[in-house]
């Protein structure tokens, strides 16, 4: 068969692959990034590359373009969001910082014809002069450590920084370097992976950062990429590599950004589902698929960074926090560890609102969870014109007559985020654009709307009926759907249905909720109001829901710096009642009752 080579621009990769390869397969060959939530099935129109002959450039969907000659095709910049804060800090936590690894300074005994003792027995003299390790008996040094400790040692006249952990000595530095201790919190979702740059010293953040997953060329949500593991030979290895891929980019900007070399960084702490678990230490995920969801492993995993690929100190302690169950993962045990809900009195629902909504009840001391399949929709993959809560996405919208935009970044209008997909869904159902039942009226039908909301209904043979968001000079305008309206649906009452399953199984009603805890990016923006409007909470006070930001994240952030707090995980792991909402026959009653638009009992 014939070959012809695709290049990849800016990053001039280049791959041969044989005639009627699309290119997106090519970009898989090539180790490309290249975002597709809806795998390949050209519905979502994400994975747009611009094709560049000699006299000509064509926009073409990546998954429906076939190689039939060579190609030269520039890929679109993958964004990523980086901001600095301070958002755990010293004052803020209520616990020792112990995240079990040391950086000791030191300064040794130097050689003589009275002291020829041997250099690694010089160094473990001075570690027991500092009083910080309670097992030097055993302590163990790397054969890489030694095999450079001539070196390392007389390169500033016998002062020395030793970083300690698990009871190694793992790396040896000259001079005083003890503050420059760094580690790395990650949060891998379906959709998104957030890190934060972390100072194990202070407990101080330095830097978040967020990127998309790029593994969503291969599906939307986890399903579709244990089905591309289970196809394909090669699949284990193609989601594994994106998504360490994505995280040594945030280590990059890290490094940019609070000017340090990503050899600084000597811990890591990971969340994530069960799934993102599984394909991030390169674990066969194919049995999480069918009935009875068994993973590999449900334990805390504890690997070093040059194993799993990540481009920091090779050594780098890297803690994969524990999973749940199949579909409740690593990432509900931080949720739970960074809001103490196992702690406090009450009866509290957490709810971490991404492309699988999971869903914790504390009440009685005892925790109840599960996970629903949400769905993209909230963090905007499959909608048409959806994105991530990044520089030109509708976050907020209000309609008085007309439509009023809040544009992050007060740019151009180019997407829409979750929080601005639920506000629009909210407002358009307020209006009677959209009917309880979810449909979307024409324009037609509309005649007895402002007529600045009847011109924004439009139809066509690409969006059917859809409203009209921000008109945009020389390029589309940014639209909602029909379709959307319906994912919208899907998620909402998948994420109700977990909750009033939860609520049954611990004997509990709505009122009696004490408070109401969103978690993850879409539950830090939402408005509380709209949630309540469409039906995404049962029915209590707006009071008592609280936004707690991205609570897995800030769990993983707590496991880097307390090696007890790890040790907490594992226990609360086990101690979570889960509840597989597969096996319950009321899962879909409640999801029919949740699946129209409308609210009861809420009183605003």
């Amino acid at each position: 068969m014939d070959t012809f080579k695709v290049t990849f621009l800016p990053v001039k990769a280049e791959v041969e692959v044989e005639n009627g390869t699309t290119v997106m397969e090519a970009a898989i060959e090539a180790g490309i990034e290249l975002e597709g939530p809806c795998g390949g099935k050209g519905t979502c129109g994400k994975c747009r590359v611009k094709l560049i002959g000699e006299n000509s450039e064509e926009f073409v969907l990546a998954c429906r373009t076939t190689v039939s000659k060579n190609l030269m095709v520039e890929i679109p910049h993958l964004e990523v969001s980086l901001h600095r804060k301070s958002e755990l800090t010293q004052s803020e936590l209520d616990f020792d910082i112990n995240p079990g690894i040391k950086k000791v300074y030191l300064e040794l005994d130097k050689p003589s014809l009275e002291d020829q003792s041997p250099d690694a027995t010089r160094l473990w003299r001075a570690l027991s002069k500092t009083g910080s390790f309670s097992d030097l008996d055993n302590l163990n040094i790397r054969i890489d450590v030694l095999r450079t400790l001539h070196q390392s040692l007389r390169q500033d006249d016998f002062k020395v920084t030793a970083t300690v952990a698990n009871g190694e000595v793992i790396k040896v530095e000259a001079g005083d370097v003890s503050r420059q201790l760094f580690g790395l919190a990650v949060d891998i979702g379906t959709t998104t992976v957030v890190a934060s740059l972390v100072d194990l010293g202070t407990g101080e953040t330095l830097a978040t950062a967020s990127a998309t997953n790029t593994q969503n060329i291969f599906g939307a949500d986890v399903i579709a990429r244990i089905e591309h593991v289970m196809n394909d030979d090669r699949g284990l290895e193609h989601l594994n590599k994106r998504v360490v891929g994505v995280i040594n980019r945030l280590l990059a900007k890290f490094a940019q950004a609070v000017e340090i070399s990503p050899e600084e960084i000597l811990q890591v702490a990971v969340v994530g589902n069960t799934t993102m678990s599984h394909l991030f230490l390169g674990l066969d995920p194919t049995y999480l698929a069918s009935s009875p969801f068994i993973p590999v492993s449900a334990h805390l995993v504890r690997a070093e960074a040059k194993d799993l690929g990540l481009e920091i100190f090779a050594h780098a302690p890297v803690y994969m926090l524990p999973n749940i169950a199949g579909y409740v993962g690593a990432d509900t045990v931080g949720v739970i560890l960074s809001t103490g809900v196992h702690k406090q009195t009450g009866i509290r629902l957490a709810v971490d609102i991404g492309t699988n909504g999971e869903i914790v009840l504390a009440a009685f001391g005892k925790l109840w969870t599960c996970s629903t399949a949400a769905g993209p929709a909230f963090e905007g993959a499959q909608i048409q014109f959806g994105m991530r809560a990044a520089t030109g996405a509708i976050e907020k919208v209000k309609i008085d007559k007309d439509v009023h935009l809040s544009i992050i970044g007060n740019a151009p209008a180019k997407g829409i985020c979750g929080s601005g997909l639920m506000d629009i869904v909210s407002e358009l159902v307020k209006e009677g654009i959209v009917d309880e039942s979810g449909r979307m009226l024409s324009r037609e039908q509309a005649v007895h709307l402002p007529q600045a909301l009847q011109m924004r209904l439009d139809h066509n043979a690409v969006y059917g009926n859809h409203f009209i968001l921000a008109a945009n000079p020389g390029s589309e305008p940014v639209v909602i759907t029909q379709k959307d309206v319906r994912e919208l649906q899907l998620a909402k009452a998948a994420i109700y249905a977990g909750i009033e399953i939860l609520l049954k199984e611990a004997g509990l009603r709505a009122n009696d909720l004490d408070q109401v805890l969103l978690a993850g990016a879409f539950g830090s923006y939402i408005d509380k109001r709209s949630a309540l409007a469409l039906g995404l909470l049962p029915p209590v006070a707006p009071d008592k829901i609280i936004s707690v930001g991205n609570a897995a994240g800030a769990g993983a952030k707590l496991a880097l710096l307390s090696r007890h707090l790890r040790a907490e995980a594992e226990d609360l792991a086990r101690r979570v009642t889960h509840v597989e909402l597969s096996t319950r026959q009321d899962f879909q009653e409640f999801f029919m009752k949740a699946i129209g638009f409308q609210s009861e009992g809420v009183d605003f």
